[in-house]
């Protein structure tokens, strides 16, 4: 009689970094919701992620802890600890801005953290304070988790997609084909000439409101997952309804993707 033992499976880890931002040390730049934003989006999404992975590790960061030094430094830790098979997912609420430019650089989109205190036509105090999407994508490009999920809630966040996803359509192709077991993604709250709202009766920038309700099962699939895919095509769909019906203009959404598409949440 032979007794076949079946090969235990291990299930991979999520790392979250979350980032909201109300209260900036220039007065006049802070939020209502950023704060509460990024703490309902990394709970919503840890809630639906535990019966999936073999951990949820969630980093928070939010007001005057979220600079430049310390968000880097919680970036560089997740990717010294992060496997191949894990999942990455980076969540930032507060302010986004292009650069300015100029005759030898074409305008950036930068990450504003909480010690920036001027970001129109302050090109350098950006490039020393604030975080680029050139960075961003260095970090995607360098960590070893193949599974990556980067939600931007900020204004002109659609510059970093513009910036993200300039790489060659025959190379998008080669890497999606060479690692079909990774995957990319970016959702932008809006354009790169477009703001992002606050809404206070929904207690929620519209943009992480409609992300929210994607990961508590408002686009779920039949069996009850919602992969990156599906979110970014809910979001894509709610976000200009609901803009549109608390604020009478839509706002639009940016994505981004390449490689396979994964699931990050069960609803049950």
């Amino acid at each position: 009689m032979v007794n076949y033992k079946a090969p235990q499976v291990i299930k991979p880890n999520m790392h979250i970094l979350a980032v909201g931002i109300n209260t900036y040390l220039n007065p006049k730049y802070s939020l209502n919701f950023a704060k509460n934003d990024a703490e309902a989006f990394a709970q919503s999404l840890k809630a639906g992620a535990e019966s999936i992975f073999g951990s949820v590790n969630l980093t928070s960061l939010s007001d005057a802890n979220a600079t430049r030094t310390g968000i880097m430094a919680a970036l560089d830790k997740i990717k010294s600890t992060a496997k191949p098979e894990d999942v990455f997912v980076f969540y930032y609420a507060g302010h986004g801005v292009m650069s300015t430019g100029n005759e030898t650089e074409k305008p950036l989109f930068f990450l504003v953290p909480y010690d920036v205190t001027k970001m129109y036509e302050a090109d350098d105090i950006l490039k020393k304070l604030g975080i680029s999407a050139n960075e961003i994508g260095e970090f995607s490009k360098n960590i070893k988790a193949q599974k990556q999920l980067f939600v931007i809630d900020a204004c002109q966040s659609g510059g970093a997609i513009q910036t993200l996803a300039s790489r060659g359509a025959a190379e998008e192709k080669a890497i999606a084909q060479l690692a079909r077991s990774t995957g990319t993604y970016f959702i932008a709250a809006s354009g790169t000439e477009q703001f992002a709202t606050e809404v206070a009766e929904l207690g929620h920038g519209i943009f992480t409101y409609s992300v929210i309700e994607a990961l508590k099962g408002s686009c779920k699939s039949q069996d009850g997952k919602v992969t990156v895919n599906l979110l970014k095509s809910c979001v894509e769909d709610l976000v200009p309804e609901l803009s549109k019906k608390h604020k009478g203009q839509p706002q639009f959404p940016t994505g981004y993707g390449f490689g396979q598409d994964f699931p990050i949440v069960i609803c049950k």
